[in-house]
């Protein structure tokens, strides 16, 4: 029993962990409800919420916790690791979960119904299948152990991944790695904006004026970062901008832009 009860706190630990969803800032108490969650629930109904979310089958995968209908009032962060496997291997281990189930309700339930305990040969009998329940149990535990590790050793993998250059790249910029700035949701592209609502004559901004203004102010936005090769091409890149040049009387050409529809 003691045993049974081993793995029933450690599926209620995995379940609680394998996903978090919620503002940055509630993250703690979103926990902590969850925790509330599991608290009370039998093997059996673990058993059902441990299918519905962490182990599922190929063809029922969902790498995402459902999407927020309501935009969130704070930054919000959600993930969810699972184990995903074949539809035959998915079909064995929910077999093998059911039974488990039975055997603990047996046990906790029945178990005296089913040997003589007033008798020495009842009490051995009882004693034979208590060993074949705990080798069953048993085998249960390190598997779910080994599942908890491989869990832990992904939420390792992911925040490495998080303190990568790559990383806040998506973070600040909305740009995955190798790709362009997609519109007004770059950060270089905002600091244009910016300098073009200081700057502009007539509606029109001297694009080297706009890159002084960026320099000074936001140094780490830079064309290379949201790769570009030069300014010209943020502005393309863009979709937003209009490009002009302008002479001063001589030979010199002189880039300007502005917001398209301005």
């Amino acid at each position: 029993m003691l045993r049974l009860q081993q793995y029933e706190r450690l599926m209620k630990a995995l379940l609680v962990d394998h996903e978090i969803d919620g503002e940055i800032y509630t993250l703690k108490q979103a926990r902590a409800q969850r925790v509330d969650e599991f608290a009370t629930d039998t093997l059996g109904l673990l058993v059902k919420k441990l299918f519905g979310s962490f182990v599922v089958a190929d063809d029922a995968h969902k790498s995402m916790p459902k999407r927020r209908n309501v935009a969130p009032k704070a930054p919000a962060f959600s993930y969810r690791i699972s184990l995903q496997m074949s539809a035959a291997d998915h079909a064995q281990v929910v077999a093998e979960l059911e039974d488990l189930v039975n055997v603990r309700n047996r046990l906790v339930h029945h178990f005296i119904n089913y040997f003589d305990l007033w008798s020495v040969d009842g009490c051995a009998a009882a004693q034979v299948k208590l060993s074949e329940h705990y080798a069953l149990i048993d085998g249960h535990c390190n598997r779910l152990q080994h599942w908890s590790t491989r869990m832990n050793e992904a939420k390792s993998a992911m925040l490495d991944e998080m303190g990568t250059p790559a990383f806040l790249n998506l973070l600040v910029d909305s740009r995955l790695p190798g790709e362009m700035i997609e519109g007004a949701i770059a950060g270089i592209v905002c600091a244009l904006r910016e300098a073009a609502a200081e700057l502009a004559i007539d509606g029109w901004t001297r694009l080297d004026d706009a890159v002084a203004f960026v320099v000074e102010r936001y140094p780490a936005q830079t064309p290379d970062k949201c790769g570009c090769r030069s300014w010209k091409q943020v502005l393309h890149e863009s979709r937003i901008f209009e490009l002009r040049y302008r002479t001063n009387g001589g030979d010199s050409r002189f880039a300007w832009f502005r917001e398209r529809g301005a």
